[in-house]
């Protein structure tokens, strides 16, 4: 039981820190670029992967394991994280078509709900492939 408890407390707190890093990583990506260039939203929905990964891995991160362990653990969280990030953004282009499908294809603005789903969905995959590895590891190996 206390390997359901951990999954659901780890879980819950990887969506809503890979929400907080997401969107963190999304306000970093617009302070780096240039002033006069506006980011087009395929590398706003990789640095959004990027952060919301991030927080997925250290969700289930537990310093006592090897170090080959972490890293299979940051490249599923951030494979998961990538393709979350694309199925949000695909996503948000299929319900909002004027806040994505642009002609030049950038953002106009950070508070468009165009944005929203490709960081959520990026939060939820990379948190949701991290959970499965958890899981494993957890009745494989009776980590907690």
């Amino acid at each position: 039981m206390e390997y359901w408890i951990a999954l659901g407390i780890r879980g819950g707190m990887g969506v809503i820190f890979g929400l907080f890093f997401g969107f963190g990583a999304l306000m970093v990506t617009f302070a780096v670029v240039p002033g006069y260039y506006t980011p087009p939203l395929w590398l706003l929905v990789l640095s959004t992967a990027l952060g919301a990964s991030i927080a997925g891995f250290l969700a289930f991160y537990k310093p006592e394991i090897s170090w080959r362990i972490a890293v299979r653990g940051f490249a599923l969280a951030l494979a998961g994280g990538f393709i979350g990030g694309w199925i949000g953004y695909w996503y948000a282009q299929t319900f909002y078509p004027d806040g994505v499908r642009n002609v030049m294809l950038v953002a106009r603005s950070v508070r468009s709900p165009a944005i929203t789903p490709f960081i959520a969905s990026a939060s939820l995959f990379s948190t949701g492939a991290g959970a499965v590895y958890y899981a494993i590891r957890a009745w494989r190996y009776h980590e907690v």
